[in-house]
C-alpha cells in the first residue's frame, strides 16, 4: 500500500507540473488570439475593398516581403540589430545610474523629499519634444540615440527600483545591523534580492518605452537603424516594406518580452514566494 501511495503521490505531483507548464505557455500565447483576429479582420477589409490596397497594404503581402525580402537582406539585420544596440546600452547606462540613487532616496527620507519631486517634473516632459535640443546640443549620430534612450529608460527604474527599497521592512534592516552586515554586504545580500521583482519590471517597462522613442529618433535625427529604413520605405512610396519592417519590431519586441521577461518575473516570483 505504501510503494503504491508512493507511486500516485509522485503522477500527481508530475501532473501538476506538467498543467502548471502548459497554463504559463497557453497564457504566454494568449495573445495571439487578439492579434489573429485582427489581422483576419484587417486582410478580409482589403479583400472586401473595404479597405484601399494603396493606403493599406495586405498583412499576407507584408509577411510575404518580411520573409522573402527584407529578412534575407544584412542591411536589414544589421539595422535592426542596431537598434536593438541602442535600446541595450542605453538600459545599461540607465541602470547604473538609477538603482544608486534610487537605493540612497529610497532609505533616506530627506533625500526622498528634495529629489523625487524634481525626478517627477524632469519625467513628465515628453520625449519627443526633447528629440530637438539633443540633436541641436549632440548631433546627428548614435550619441544622440545613446543619450535619449538613457534619459528614457532612466525614469521607469528609477520611480519603480525607488518604490522597491522604500517598501523592504525595517526589521530586516536591524536585523542585518546586528550581525555587522554593511557596505557591499547589506547590497548583496538584502537590498537587492529585496527590489528584484520591482528591478525587472523597471527593465521591461523601459525595453517597452525605448522601441517607440529610438524609432522616432531615428526618423527624426535619420540616424542609421531599423526606424531609418522604415521612414526610407514610406518616402519611397514602398509602404510594404514600411509595414513589413513594423512587423519586425512588433515581432522581436514579443518574443523578448515573453521569452525573457515574462521567463524571468515568473521565476523571481516564484522565488520570492
Amino acid at each position: 500500500m505504501g510503494s503504491v501511495r508512493k507511486t500516485t503521490l509522485k503522477a500527481g505531483k508530475k501532473a501538476l507540473a506538467l498543467s502548471s507548464i502548459f497554463s504559463v505557455r497557453f497564457e504566454n500565447l494568449s495573445f495571439l488570439i487578439p492579434l489573429s483576429l485582427m489581422l483576419l479582420f484587417w486582410e478580409f477589409s482589403l479583400r472586401l475593398n473595404i479597405i484601399s490596397p494603396e493606403v493599406l497594404p495586405a498583412p499576407s503581402q507584408i509577411l510575404s516581403v518580411l520573409l522573402l525580402n527584407l529578412l534575407v537582406k544584412p542591411e536589414f539585420t544589421i539595422s535592426l540589430f542596431e537598434s536593438l544596440l541602442t535600446i541595450t546600452m542605453g538600459i545599461v547606462v540607465a541602470i547604473l545610474l538609477a538603482l544608486p540613487l534610487a537605493i540612497v532616496t529610497g532609505l533616506k527620507t530627506r533625500i526622498d523629499s528634495s529629489v523625487t519631486p524634481l525626478m517627477m517634473v524632469v519625467g513628465a516632459l515628453p520625449d519627443v519634444a526633447l528629440m530637438p535640443f539633443f540633436i541641436y546640443w549632440f548631433g546627428k549620430g548614435t550619441a544622440t540615440a545613446l543619450l535619449i534612450a538613457v534619459m528614457v529608460a532612466f525614469f521607469p527604474l528609477f520611480f519603480t527600483l525607488r518604490e522597491g527599497v522604500k517598501h523592504i521592512p525595517s526589521d530586516y534592516f536591524h536585523v542585518a545591523f546586528v550581525f555587522n552586515a554593511g557596505g557591499l554586504k547589506l547590497f548583496t545580500k538584502l537590498i537587492f534580492p529585496a527590489i528584484l521583482p520591482q528591478f525587472i519590471t523597471g527593465v521591461r517597462l523601459a525595453y517597452e518605452f525605448l522601441w517607440e522613442v529610438i524609432l522616432a529618433v531615428e526618423v527624426i535625427a535619420r540616424i542609421h537603424g531599423v526606424g531609418f529604413l522604415i521612414n526610407l520605405a514610406v518616402g519611397e512610396g514602398s509602404l510594404t516594406q514600411a509595414f513589413a519592417g513594423i512587423f519586425m519590431v512588433g515581432i522581436v519586441v514579443i518574443l523578448v518580452d515573453r521569452l525573457v521577461f515574462q521567463v524571468i518575473e515568473s521565476r523571481v516570483k516564484r522565488w520570492h514566494d
